[in-house]
């Protein structure tokens, strides 16, 4: 069971919105406005990097993103689909591709928190569960990311929650350049 004050909540019931991004063709001329596509989301962040964007008479102003939005994968390879991170306002304005979900979460329930769950190992089995295959593409759609059971903790538990996990993780990242750097100069050493 859940720990006391958690309650169990579906995706759709903690969404104020949730959209299929633009399927209007982008190019990669630096002008117009950016689009984040399924290869920016990477280890839980919005990578700007390799932006395509639309043409400078492109208007879909209901497409731009909000910061706090969270993007959601929903076609990739098998590992890949269902990987997820929160729009924070870089680049901005940005749109989004139609690879891409956008859930906007009730102030209630904070994005991050949303995000993690659903990289988690708990989310990645609900998306294994759920996920349709085409020729080598994995596919969920909106209804069943919709359906999708999630804890809904109290706010102040979720703010601590993703705190923690921000302090642990920005440690281990720590860690991690700290081994690189050692790796290469044992390498440069051996030379």
């Amino acid at each position: 069971g859940l720990p006391v004050g958690w309650v169990w909540a579906r995706v759709e019931q903690i969404a104020k919105l949730i959209q299929y991004g633009t399927s209007d063709k982008a190019d990669a001329e630096n002008s117009g406005v950016p689009v984040i596509r399924m290869g920016n989301i990477q280890n839980g962040r919005v990578s700007p990097n390799n932006l395509k964007y639309m043409p400078n008479n492109w208007t879909a102003n209901d497409l731009l993103l909000e910061i706090g939005d969270v993007l959601f994968n929903r076609t990739n390879s098998a590992e890949l689909v269902g990987k997820t991170a929160v729009y924070k306002g870089h680049p901005r304005p940005a749109t989004f591709a139609s690879y891409l979900i956008r859930l906007q979460t009730v102030s209630a329930y904070l994005p991050e928190f949303l995000s993690t769950l659903i990289n988690s190992v708990y989310g990645r089995e609900y998306i294994a569960s759920v996920v349709s295959q085409q020729v080598g593409q994995a596919n969920v759609n909106g209804t069943k990311l919709a359906n999708m059971p999630v804890p809904f903790p109290p706010s102040d538990e979720q703010r601590r929650i993703i705190k923690k996990l921000e302090s642990t993780l920005s440690t281990v990242e720590a860690t991690e350049q700290v081994i690189d750097a050692n790796l290469a100069r044992a390498d440069r050493l051996r030379q």
